[in-house]
């Protein structure tokens, strides 16, 4: 099973075939060079891939683009944040 992850203004998600939401990471601007990290999720059927990981990563590549600085709120993005010492030069 193959799922794109897909785009829009303030998150990435995954949807399975049926178009149901099993996977997302959600960020919100605050002010000009800051983004917040507020919510991610991953439904049990891709626990343990590294979704939630990628969903981060994209984030953290996308807020490098926009000379962003992210504040991880979410408990998960926090704890990515935590232990990915290539994620403290974008972190607030």
């Amino acid at each position: 099973m193959t799922l794109a992850i897909q785009e829009d203004e303030k998150r990435f998600f995954i949807n399975n075939e049926k178009g149901e939401m099993i996977a997302e990471i959600s960020f919100v601007p605050s002010g000009e060079k800051l983004s917040i990290i507020d919510h991610t999720y991953v439904d049990d059927v891709l626990q343990g891939q590294g979704v939630g990981k990628k969903l981060v990563a994209l984030v953290v590549d996308k807020m490098r683009k926009e000379h962003r600085k992210i504040i991880p709120l979410c408990p998960f993005a926090k704890h990515q944040f935590d232990v990915t010492p290539e994620y403290q030069d974008i972190r607030q």
